[in-house]
């Protein structure tokens, strides 16, 4: 089963929008990370500076979405904790498809997404945030690598942190 990224389509916006709204992505994806993005989308603009956004591709079949940002360009939190620097991305990923789900393909598109990211230079950390009680998800940055580094509060609710660090990831 080999997951693919590249880079979200121009026209990708009522797709990515249908994910949002499925109930299991709703339930714990924040709409705020993706308004820039599906903005952009639509008016055939440039995503926001820092930001990329990557479909999930299953055998050349959409199924998901990602987006890496610069960490400290965000104002969820991440300038407080401990470890964030220059080289730091911001990670999330969504399987929008149902039929994705409970493959383990969210930990592949993870892999995938981070093995992308430490192949680049000047990146040497991804942090992630889901809510602390979205299990799926943090399983599967756990099973990709990730380590957990506890429950933090941020300016939009409660998260559980993870890290990888390059110099020590073994995806």
């Amino acid at each position: 089963m080999p997951i693919e990224l590249t880079p979200f389509p121009a026209d990708g916006a009522e797709m990515l929008e249908r994910w949002l709204a499925g109930p299991l992505v709703a339930r714990w994806w924040k709409a705020h990370w993706t308004v820039p993005v599906l903005e952009a989308l639509r008016a055939g603009g440039p995503l926001p500076a820092g930001t990329r956004a990557w479909l999930v591709e299953l055998d050349g079949q959409p199924v998901g979405y990602a987006q890496d940002r610069d960490a400290l360009r965000d104002s969820d939190g991440w300038k407080a904790e401990d470890g964030v620097g220059p080289g730091t991305r911001a990670v999330a990923v969504l399987l929008g498809e149902p039929a994705a789900l409970n493959r383990k393909l969210g930990r592949e598109a993870i892999r995938e997404l981070a093995r992308r990211l430490f192949a680049e230079p000047g990146v040497d950390r991804l942090v992630a945030a889901p809510h602390p009680d979205n299990w799926p998800a943090i399983i599967a940055f756990k099973r990709a690598g990730f380590r957990e580094r506890g429950r933090r509060q941020f300016p939009d609710g409660p998260v559980m942190v993870l890290t990888a660090a390059k110099a020590v990831w073994k995806g």
